[in-house]
């Protein structure tokens, strides 16, 4: 059965109630980093481009007012082609069934990319991929425009190139023993981004989320989390978004 909460998340965000504001203290201005080297994808980030990437690891249920039940550690960079993201998460029950792309993968352990670029306009990006590799991506020209099953019946939605490696710390779908985690690497093309005008400049800011579903033999439901302080929990909720400055030389 799809649980009720994944469907309420990402189908109908505005029927959800407003809970008391969160009062975690937390990052909401976030530097994304020239790459100063190549970045070869193979889930494990040891390039030393990576090293020079800020460490994003405030992942917390912010509409709860908690700490994330596990640990999530995400970097981000760029270059001239690509917008590059890793993510090394902890998770004792890995939990994976989906294969399709575009597919349900809310309803598995998946993280999730939230990209806002123009302040000014409605429209925003959804990344996401879980620890069968599987991808899902959508451009979405508001959060009124149908929901996620409009989005997902564009023709343009077929033309994403996002690239992904992942790497499992433990046994998929086994809840008898225990895992330490799972790690993403991915590279997203800027002509993903043509909806929207492509490649930032040096100094552009947009506004994004990296989220988390984690289910778990440990969990009653599934844990959310997310680096943005949502005041409720809808991973579509951008006015709460953090803030991305693209920084380093200018791109040619």
């Amino acid at each position: 059965m799809k649980p009720i909460l994944a469907t309420v998340l990402l189908l109908c965000p505005a029927l959800l109630p407003a809970p008391a504001a969160a009062t975690l203290e937390v990052p909401t201005n976030h530097e994304c980093r020239r790459a100063t080297g190549p970045i070869k994808l193979d889930g494990k980030a040891d390039e030393p481009a990576w090293q020079q990437a800020p460490i994003i690891e405030t992942f917390v249920s912010f509409w709860l007012n908690r700490p994330g039940g596990t640990k999530t550690k995400a970097r981000l960079l760029w270059d001239e082609e690509y917008l590059y993201f890793h993510a090394e998460m902890e998770d004792a029950d890995l939990y994976a069934d989906e294969r399709q792309t575009n597919g349900h993968l809310w309803d598995n352990d998946v993280f999730e990319l939230f990209f806002k670029p123009a302040a000014e306009a409605h429209g925003y990006y959804e990344f996401q991929v879980n620890p069968l590799n599987a991808q899902f991506h959508t451009f979405l020209p508001s959060r009124g425009a149908g929901g996620m099953r409009r989005a997902l019946s564009s023709p343009d939605d077929s033309k994403f190139s996002m690239k992904t490696v992942v790497v499992l710390k433990g046994t998929l779908n086994q809840w008898r023993d225990t895992d330490t985690g799972w790690s993403v690497e991915g590279r997203i093309p800027w002509k993903d981004f043509h909806r929207t005008g492509g490649r930032p400049k040096a100094g552009d800011t947009w506004r994004f989320a990296l989220c988390r579903y984690d289910y778990s033999k440990n969990f009653e439901a599934p844990n959310l989390t997310s680096c943005a302080p949502l005041a409720q929990p809808s991973f579509h909720r951008y006015e709460d978004y953090c803030r991305l400055k693209f920084v380093g030389p200018a791109v040619r």
